[in-house]
């Protein structure tokens, strides 16, 4: 793989503000109160992860997150601004460790750790072709 062992103890913090697409809407009761959904927190530091990671990667690779685990600690609302932050842990082969949080002000609302794996952008194309035939 190229460049990856140069993401090694590398950190990326970002703002956010938490829109309709982080909606928790499951229970339609619940949905009114604008909750942002565990799942889409979590969307929130993939995709800082990846846009971190992708600069080091060359154009035939991808990072895909192949496995997490999620603490949702506090709620927020939907429109709420959250800083959001990765962390890379550990490199070993293709595969990235990387530890996330979410903060409101000085109140943790998410943490996570998980693994995203560097494959080949060929390789999901031709799974995915094969999977329609």
């Amino acid at each position: 793989m190229t460049n990856l062992e140069l993401l090694r103890g590398q950190s990326k913090t970002v703002e956010r503000v938490v829109d309709e697409s982080c909606l928790w809407n499951e229970d339609q009761e619940m949905a009114m109160f604008s909750y942002a959904s565990t799942s889409g927190l979590s969307a929130l530091v993939f995709h800082v992860a990846y846009e971190m990671i992708q600069p080091f990667l060359d154009e035939n690779e991808v990072s895909v997150v192949i496995a997490a685990d999620v603490r949702h600690i506090s709620p927020v609302h939907v429109s709420e601004r959250l800083a959001v932050g990765v962390k890379v842990i550990d490199i070993q082969d293709n595969r990235i460790k990387m530890r996330g949080v979410i903060m409101k002000g000085e109140s943790k609302v998410l943490e996570m750790e998980f693994v995203r794996a560097v494959v080949s952008r060929n390789y999901l194309r031709r799974i995915s072709i094969e999977k329609t035939t």
